[in-house]
């Protein structure tokens, strides 16, 4: 397991400050994609972005690439901040401020953008029907399944998902940011003369 402990200082800003600039480009570039896929097709777009296309799928792409974009920010702020500084009131502050952020893009922004994609762009209502499940499965009655409770099922299926991973990384957190066993140095036994202790073999 590659643990972010053992990395120097120098690889700490190298990494952290590539992943900072790569990620506020990506999220310029999704922000357009979003923007200019929204637009609708009566709307003719000339410019550098023009040929950007219209619809569902491009808008979910440039979803994508924004989504992409805030994890980089995020990871990278912590690594050329946070990791192997002394930790202080203001990174703690700077600390609780970018969990905060990540709590709000996975469980509040990513849901809402979901839940307004299916409901517009997709269509994903309750007067859809995307399964019938066949009547010798239900007794001979109808069983109709919408797209409204398709869209709903994912999005609790993602949540459910997200609170798993987020208390695996939580257990895990000290194992990736730590140093590794070997470079921990023992405590060095002493005897209760004050004199460290020697094993000897003879």
């Amino acid at each position: 397991m590659i643990r972010l402990g053992d990395l120097t200082e120098q690889q700490r800003a190298r990494y952290g400050w590539t992943m900072l600039v790569v990620g506020t480009v990506a999220m310029a570039v999704g922000v357009i994609v979003v923007h200019y896929a929204n637009l609708p097709q009566s709307q003719a777009v000339g410019g550098a972005f023009g040929w950007i296309p219209r619809g569902w799928f491009p808008k979910s792409i440039g979803y994508l690439i924004a989504f992409g974009a805030s994890q980089l920010l995020v990871v990278g702020a912590a690594i050329a901040f946070l990791l192997g500084r002394p930790l202080t009131w203001a990174g703690a502050a700077f600390g609780a401020f970018l969990a905060w952020m990540e709590l709000v893009i996975i469980f509040a922004i990513v849901p809402s953008e979901w839940l307004n994609l299916s409901q517009t762009d997709l269509d994903w209502s309750a007067t859809r029907i995307a399964v019938t499940i066949p009547p010798w499965l239900v007794l001979g009655n109808q069983v109709d399944i919408s797209y409204e409770a398709v869209k709903d099922i994912i999005s609790m299926g993602y949540n459910g998902t997200m609170l798993v991973v987020g208390a695996v990384f939580v257990y895990k957190f000290r194992d990736i940011i730590g140093p590794s066993p070997a470079q921990v140095e023992k405590p060095e036994k002493i005897s209760p003369y004050g004199r460290p202790l020697v094993r000897s073999d003879s």
